[in-house]
């Protein structure tokens, strides 16, 4: 990592469409002895300097847990912390109009103050875990134009599936069924015209989700040509065939050395393609590329 002054110089930033890779993709990067990343327990405390303190030994129990295979990494699973976007925090940070959990945020900065606020906390949790830098990860909405204008120097990590698995997966969960599966989940970035689109495919649970894949696929490429996001795009069906090459593409970007507890971990994780699609009728595969045609 180039040596600034900031703490929180170029912070690595997963982003991409739920089901697509990229919690599985991020977590196994966040094994990196050097990045501090949000677990569960600094969403409920983002400002407990003891919980800072504690993630720094908490991080490492996580990569004990791949390094070694005994009844101790087995406690050592269990008592891990869980990566997590902690979008409560960045709901508690920023303004009434920014909603971080189902907004586009398309087209919106960052004030001074919230900047201000979001940088507090996490250079606090970056020192006091004596970690070298942030890595951060969200899904859905990538919020490029948001995230951008906190972190102009941020590296991000783009990750995408084909979007016929990708549908399949998201109509196959059960959390989809109360979310987007009948009303456009994410909000902010549609024009009249594409509203009353969707109204006329909201009905057909797979003609309404490719849509709103597409939405956020498009826009996640829109806003990172007009920043000139400094961003790579990583294919999930790439990196199944090559978890290693696809790592060290990811490591390489955000000028991080190889680890070997990364390296542990992919060991221990099953990295494999789901083959459902397959059992799709293929008028539901034509539908999906009809509405969200592949990047």
């Amino acid at each position: 990592m180039n040596n600034t002054t900031s703490v929180l110089s170029q912070p690595l930033i997963f982003v991409g469409p739920p089901r697509s890779g990229v919690t599985l993709i991020s977590d196994l990067v966040f094994h990196h002895h050097d990045l501090c990343w949000l677990d569960n327990n600094f969403e409920k405390h983002p400002k407990s300097d003891w919980q800072h303190r504690l993630f720094r030994h908490a991080s490492e129990w996580r990569n004990l847990a791949v390094n070694r295979s005994s009844l101790l990494s087995e406690m050592a699973k269990q008592c891990s912390p869980v990566p997590s976007e902690a979008i409560s925090f960045w709901d508690d940070a920023t303004r009434d109009d920014i909603d971080f959990d189902r907004g586009f945020l398309r087209g919106k900065h960052a004030t001074p103050l919230e900047i201000s606020t979001i940088k507090d906390v996490l250079e606090k949790r970056l020192i006091l875990s004596r970690k070298a830098q942030l890595a951060l990860r969200f899904t859905g909405p990538s919020r490029l134009c948001f995230l951008h204008s906190i972190f102009p120097d941020a590296k991000f990590v783009n990750v995408m599936r084909d979007p016929a698995s990708t549908v399949h997966s998201m109509i196959s969960s059960e959390q989809w069924e109360y979310q987007g599966r009948h009303l456009l989940w994410w909000r902010g970035a549609y024009s009249l015209q594409e509203l009353a689109q969707y109204d006329m495919l909201r009905d057909h649970a797979v003609a309404g989700t490719a849509f709103q894949l597409n939405k956020l696929m498009q826009t996640t490429k829109q806003e990172a040509q007009e920043l000139d996001i400094d961003m790579i795009t990583i294919h999930y069906e790439d990196f199944v065939k090559q978890p290693q090459d696809t790592i060290a593409q990811i490591l390489s970007h955000a000028e991080l050395p190889a680890s070997e507890t990364i390296n542990a971990a992919l060991k221990q994780n099953e990295i494999r393609g789901s083959n459902k699609v397959l059992k799709m009728p293929a008028t539901d595969i034509n539908t999906v590329y009809t509405w969200c045609p592949a990047l």
